[in-house]
């Protein structure tokens, strides 16, 4: 038998909520705290429909109106974008035509960074094997102060110098040059490296087709690619450059000990 709750429609709505959840006899208990649930729902409603300034209807407005700018925003894909909207494709083609500058333009440098790399590892070893080297693998060189150095520019001892006294030994500097050179073009190599994957970055965020870039973030990221072509072309630059030539053929000359090596002036080891 249904139970009757004149006057008290919500209580009545309490029991069937939760009749269908009862086994055995009615608890009182459990259909006022459904009770007292729906209530609470119902209140929040009626908040929810009124604006801070006590008019009906505008805050159901307010959402109506978020829902509809939200669809609207997940309709205007790129494919939406470019079909429909000029200004916006003739920015997302700027900045198509910039990313692939950059690329283009990096790509090249890197070419350049490598060959000038290769250029000086062939002319370090060319030099390190026209000077004398000890038993146990290490170059011997002679710096500017008659200290003998091993290619680390470690100091190597007058004992172990005597092991290859009367060869040639060449200077230190000029290999040091060498050396330093070759470590800034790794270096560079590695930033070009690295603002190769920024660019593909760039591609990859201007062509999300659900969460397209908009005009202000194409013309900041085609400004950006911009710079990283200028600076790729400066390095690609400064790569050609340095290959040929690198050290004068006069300073790529061998010094000749004058008598023994316990003879010659060294600073006095530590």
């Amino acid at each position: 038998m249904k139970p009757e709750f004149e006057n008290l429609p919500d209580l009545a709505e309490a029991f069937e909520a939760v009749k269908g959840q009862l086994f055995g006899p009615l608890d009182p208990a459990l259909v006022k705290l459904k009770h007292k649930e729906i209530i609470q729902d119902a209140r929040e409603r009626r908040e929810q429909d009124l604006d801070p300034r006590g008019r009906l209807g505008l805050a159901r407005d307010d959402h109506a109106e978020r829902d509809r700018r939200d669809r609207d925003h997940n309709v205007r894909t790129l494919t939406w974008l470019l079909a429909n909207d000029r200004a916006y494709r003739e920015a997302h083609e700027r900045a198509a035509a910039s990313f692939t500058n950059a690329g283009n333009a990096i790509d090249r440098a890197i070419e350049a960074g490598e060959k000038a790399h290769e250029s000086l590892r062939r002319q370090i070893d060319g030099y390190l094997t026209s000077t004398a080297r000890l038993s146990d693998g290490r170059y011997v060189m002679i710096d500017g102060d008659g200290t003998y150095k091993d290619e680390t520019g470690k100091p190597i001892t007058l004992e172990d110098a005597s092991e290859v006294e009367g060869q040639p030994i060449t200077t230190f500097r000029p290999y040091e040059v060498l050396t330093e050179r070759k470590a800034r073009i790794v270096r560079d190599l590695d930033e070009l490296r690295g603002w190769s994957v920024e660019v593909g970055d760039m591609h990859n965020k201007a062509n999300d087709d659900e969460n397209p870039a908009s005009r202000e973030e194409l013309s900041d990221l085609a400004e950006r690619a911009d710079d990283l072509a200028a600076r790729a072309k400066e390095k690609q630059n400064e790569f050609e450059q340095s290959s040929p030539g690198l050290i004068a053929d006069h300073q790529l000359g061998t010094v000749e000990p004058k008598g023994s090596t316990a003879t010659m002036a060294m600073p006095q080891l530590p």
